[in-house]
């Protein structure tokens, strides 16, 4: 029920058993092993929510019961995904499915949310700026999941003691997240500008916030070889911030409408 904290916990042979399924990767971790449990319990407890909202909302509104069921079917999907992205030692192109499906459930539960709680819906003359930000984020989080596949695999090649060489093994998946950070940061900062007399001031200063930090712990994983927490603090902050852009949209309406 509890995983171990220490080698000596384990089997003798441990090394022995696991070999096959753990594609010889057999060194134990208890930091790993601990970050991949705590993955599971909230994986597990975020399920039990998206059932208990689902269910709510079949009482309350067959509008919203859909939207949350959506949610619940991705977060199934996710959880045997999840398993896969384990079972198939990260094969590429599995952790950014994996990813996808937690957008789509950020939108259903953001979809559900706007229409249970919010009853007026702004006017907005460049609200196509909004989707077109959220579509810069998009690309650059599935650019940026590419990226921490391939740190996977470079981790595996040189070890975890050459951190500070990881970087320059990434290639073009690398160089071009971090191109393309630029046009992110140029794109919203038309967004923040064209926000600038809209009653969105909370989202116009709060977008621009997550797009710094997103910037410092990008240029933290760059330069300093990747400081403790730095990648987790960078994806939560990419994912609040596509969130933050779904939500905004969701609640306006272009001025021809």
């Amino acid at each position: 029920m509890i995983p171990p904290t220490q080698a000596s916990e384990l089997p003798f042979n441990y090394q022995e058993i696991y070999k096959e399924k753990l594609h010889g990767q057999v060194l134990f971790n208890p930091t790993k092993t601990w970050i991949e449990y705590l993955n599971r319990l909230l994986g597990a407890l975020t399920g039990v929510f998206v059932v208990i909202t689902t269910f709510l909302a079949f009482k309350e509104s067959k509008k919203i019961f859909w939207y949350t069921l959506a949610a619940l079917i991705l977060v199934i999907l996710n959880a045997i995904l999840g398993k896969y992205v384990v079972d198939s030692f990260l094969l590429p192109g599995v952790v950014t499915a994996h990813m996808l499906l937690s957008i789509g459930v950020i939108y259903f539960l953001i979809k559900a949310l706007n229409i249970h709680s919010i009853s007026e819906v702004y006017i907005l003359e460049n609200r196509q700026w909004i989707m077109i930000n959220l579509c810069i984020v998009f690309l650059q989080i599935l650019l940026g999941t590419q990226v921490r596949e391939n740190v996977d695999h470079v981790i595996l090649e040189l070890g975890e003691s050459a951190k500070s060489e990881w970087i320059g093994q990434l290639g073009i998946m690398f160089i071009s997240h971090r191109t393309f950070s630029w046009f992110l940061m140029l794109s919203h900062f038309i967004l923040w500008n064209k926000l600038k007399d809209s009653t969105l001031q909370r989202y116009r200063h709060g977008m621009m916030a997550l797009i710094g930090i997103s910037f410092l712990t990008g240029i933290l994983m760059a330069y300093f070889a990747f400081p403790l927490g730095s990648q987790a603090i960078h994806l939560f902050i990419s994912l609040v911030l596509i969130g933050l852009h779904m939500n905004n949209y969701i609640r306006t309406k272009s001025i021809h409408v």
